[in-house]
């Protein structure tokens, strides 16, 4: 099984950012001259104080765009660039990547927030990318958490979607995609995951994505979902290897 490895240490040279592990950290020149940084906030969530201070950033004229993935689009002038990752780092906050990681994580309101819900969404989603930001894949990898069968998030849309069920567990859906030309829902692979077991599960499942698309790398070319894997791997591998973590509460 391939091991994950992560990477944190992309640098804004002032003209691109660079990233010797491949990520494509998201700030890029746009064609109005701009440059978008796009920040990391899973289940959309940002405290008052980073409110204030994405403000600061983009001035009282400036631009911030919620992405459909929940998190913020900053336009800012180029040689505002280091300042601006200066102040986002300075109150918790971390620039989301684009492709070859975990996008920002989609979470609905969950448990708490929704008459509907029926467990925890915002929390899991928070822990989820303290476990996997900046894990190295071989492309994009999408997490989406709904509270209920309202499906605010569309789990089954994601290349992985957890839905909440009573008594703290997860239903477990993988190999969907809501983009390109071919959008697809994934499969129902698990029922009843506890809380506690979604994030071994998760590394089991990005391990094994990971070691199909090494296995398959000249047939699947560059840009290799989760999908196209499984395409390849068939579907069993990777409902064994989630079977084997719930079986075996020692597995980490």
């Amino acid at each position: 099984m391939t091991e994950l490895q992560r990477d944190h240490s992309y640098q804004w040279t002032g003209e691109a950012v660079e990233c010797s592990s491949g990520i494509h950290w998201a700030i890029a020149e746009q064609a109005n001259g701009l440059v978008a940084i796009i920040v990391n906030s899973p289940g959309g969530i940002l405290t008052g104080k980073q409110v204030r201070v994405i403000a600061e950033i983009v001035g009282e004229d400036g631009v911030i765009k919620n992405t459909r993935r929940m998190a913020s689009l900053l336009l800012i002038p180029k040689e505002r660039v280091s300042s601006a990752l200066e102040q986002l780092q300075a109150v918790g906050l971390r620039v989301a990547n684009l492709h070859k990681s975990v996008r920002n994580i989609a979470a609905c309101p969950g448990k708490g927030f929704s008459p509907n819900s029926r467990g925890d969404t915002l929390d899991l989603a928070k822990r989820l990318d303290e476990e996997f930001y900046g894990t190295i894949l071989p492309w994009d990898f999408k997490i989406g958490i709904s509270g209920c069968p309202r499906n605010c998030t569309g789990v089954q849309c994601q290349d992985l979607g957890l839905m909440a069920e009573p008594r703290g567990k997860y239903s477990l859906w993988i190999g969907g995609t809501e983009s390109g030309m071919s959008p697809k829902h994934g499969t129902l692979v698990r029922k009843g995951i506890p809380k506690e077991q979604v994030f071994p599960v998760v590394k089991r499942i990005l391990e094994t994505y990971t070691s199909g698309a090494e296995e398959f790398g000249e047939e699947l070319g560059e840009r290799a979902r989760l999908y196209r894997v499984i395409e390849k791997t068939g579907l069993e591998r990777f409902k064994k290897v989630v079977e084997e973590i719930l079986n075996n509460t020692n597995v980490k």
